[in-house]
């Protein structure tokens, strides 16, 4: 079959699809490699690709779709989300043990086995839910070898279930070519997935690599990489600095968001961080809708400044700059109390009109994004010395300080007029709120 670069009446270019087809059918030929696919959701996208190239009787040894629930619990057992971490590993567990016994003897000496499993919640009718899955391939990087794994978690961003379905199809076959034809090395892989799809179209949030196909892989790498060139809006860490789930880990939490900024003056000590989680703790007592309370660095990660040091506790790595891009994140997981602990140095970077220039609204409307449903910026004094010499600065000029007292707070800070009367009305609405010295 062969294709023409035309496009298609949303003027998406069939070159993908072409390159696509190039990949499923160089798969296929490989006659080293034989396996299963397994796929719960989204249609099968993947298995799909390889049965309508050609030559589908070179890699695959069967497929299944369990899209019934009482199927899928036959099959897999029951008492996992179907849409979940756990509920992959059991279709992997299950179809890698039936592949191997069933042609493990016949095809196992001269040939790479490997199973392809994926779960997904493509967007639903109605349109209201998390479009996300969880992707993974078992595979020997040699015959007989012992098998590595390797997990994604994936979030659909296109709006259309269609077009979803498209980018797991494709998203599939670049990571089993990758694994099986090009053995690209680990740190390889993301850019090899992301080939013939935008960032706009899904991201990878997480990534899980076992066995000795990925010995010696810097994971913490592997993840920020995937922030600093946008195939994930951000990537979250747990306290123990692995990545997780934003879907999961974000779930009906109320978060502190305590930016990182590579002068120690811009920092916030762990007696403020502590002092704010209490009082949201507090504010959030008895809610059933609030399961916990968090804190969350928050680090920015691009090719041109080191990485600040995170210490321990729990953090999110991202692309972006502006905070209204956080608010937005953090809300598409929690609608719970979002808070921003800043020092005043950071205060006054966020109405840098220069943050906003690619908006159409520019500054009103980034403030307008930052200050969505119960999201407040939590202001921190700073000592007077620290302060004023910012204030000679371009970034602080036409801001000045009331008073002088040797504590500067945010109710004392004083912009140059029209954006005066913003910052007031942020004030006295209780939007921003200047935190007293303790």
């Amino acid at each position: 079959m062969n294709y023409t670069a035309t496009t298609d009446a949303t003027g998406r270019s069939d070159n993908a699809a072409a390159d696509t087809h190039r990949k499923a059918l160089e798969v296929n030929l490989d006659a080293t490699s034989f396996g299963s696919f397994a796929e719960i959701g989204a249609g099968q996208e993947v298995a799909r690709w390889f049965l309508r190239v050609g030559a589908a009787s070179g890699t695959v040894a069967k497929t299944v779709s369990a899209y019934d629930k009482e199927v899928s619990d036959d099959l897999y057992g029951s008492g996992t989300r179907y849409v979940s971490r756990p509920r992959l590993e059991t279709m992997l567990d299950c179809e890698w043990k039936s592949l191997v016994q069933q042609i493990g003897d016949t095809r196992g000496k001269d040939t790479r086995l490997f199973a392809f499993a994926d779960t997904i919640a493509a967007r639903n009718f109605a349109g209201t839910n998390d479009c996300h899955g969880w992707i993974g391939v078992r595979f020997q990087d040699h015959p007989r070898a012992e098998a590595s794994d390797i997990l994604l978690h994936v979030n659909l961003r296109n709006n259309a279930n269609l077009l979803q379905q498209e980018a797991v199809g494709i998203l599939g076959v670049n990571l089993l070519h990758a694994l099986l034809n090009e053995r690209a090395a680990p740190g390889d892989l993301p850019a090899r997935m992301f080939d013939n799809l935008a960032n706009d179209r899904l991201e990878i949030d997480q990534i899980v690599m076992r066995g000795r196909a990925f010995a010696g892989c810097d994971m913490r790498e592997l993840h920020m990489a995937l922030a600093r060139d946008g195939q994930a809006e951000a990537v979250m860490l747990d306290g123990d600095g692995a990545a997780v789930a934003a879907n999961e880990f974000l779930y009906k939490k109320a978060v502190v968001i305590i930016p990182l900024a590579s002068d120690p003056r811009d920092g916030l000590s762990a007696k403020a961080v502590a002092e704010c989680l209490e009082t949201l703790r507090r504010e959030v007592a008895g809610s059933p809708e609030v399961k916990d309370v968090i804190d969350v660095r928050l680090t920015v990660v691009d090719s041109n400044a080191p990485l600040p040091a995170m210490g321990k506790g729990a953090a999110m790595m991202t692309q972006h700059r502006q905070l209204y891009r956080t608010t937005a994140f953090v809300r598409r997981y929690t609608q719970a109390p979002l808070r921003f602990a800043v020092p005043l140095p950071a205060l006054i970077r966020i109405f840098d009109d220069v943050r906003y220039q690619h908006l159409e609204g520019r500054l009103l409307e980034g403030i307008a994004r930052l200050f969505g449903s119960n999201v407040r910026v939590l202001a921190y004094p700073c000592p007077r010395e620290e302060l004023l010499p910012l204030l000679e600065t371009e970034l602080g000029r036409g801001w000045e300080v009331d008073g002088s007292r040797q504590w500067i707070t945010a109710d004392q800070l004083r912009p140059a007029s029209p954006l005066l009367h913003l910052y007031e009305y942020l004030l006295a609405s209780g939007f921003l709120v200047a935190i007293p010295p303790s």
